[in-house]
């Protein structure tokens, strides 16, 4: 949560400024994490920094996981045909799934793996 609220006051602080002044920002706001020992988040604020930025400009993120390294840009043509033109791939490799792909879009999520047919199946045979 904290580094969502970071990213917020960067996110509008940065828009507030004309772009020669963005540099100060970044210093302030790094300064200001020193002091309260926050500078270890750093990684999750330019990412939920990011997530902000994306929405502005309309981009959508979608999160890809599958057990092997997948076709991204045939992966991306399906997808913006069905999410909309602007779409940000982030790509998961998780041999857990066995294989299929799991989906997330925004709070969608599409789990077409194979370990979740498994274990919907073991739940279906349980259930007999």
């Amino acid at each position: 949560m904290k580094a969502q609220q970071y990213a917020q006051a960067l996110y509008e602080a940065i828009h507030e400024v004309r772009p020669e002044d963005q540099d100060k920002v970044l210093d302030n706001m790094a300064k200001i994490m020193a002091q309260r020992g926050d500078l270890g988040m750093f990684d999750q604020v330019a990412e939920e920094y990011q997530k902000l930025d994306s929405k502005a400009h309309g981009i959508k993120e979608v999160e890809v996981t599958s057990a092997h390294h997948l076709n991204t840009k045939e992966l991306i043509k399906d997808l913006n045909k069905i999410v909309g033109d602007k779409t940000e791939v982030k790509e998961k490799i998780d041999q857990n799934i066995i294989g299929g792909v799991v989906v997330r879009v925004d709070d969608t999520l599409i789990d077409a793996s194979v370990r979740n047919s498994l274990e919907n199946l073991r739940d279906l045979i349980a259930k007999d």
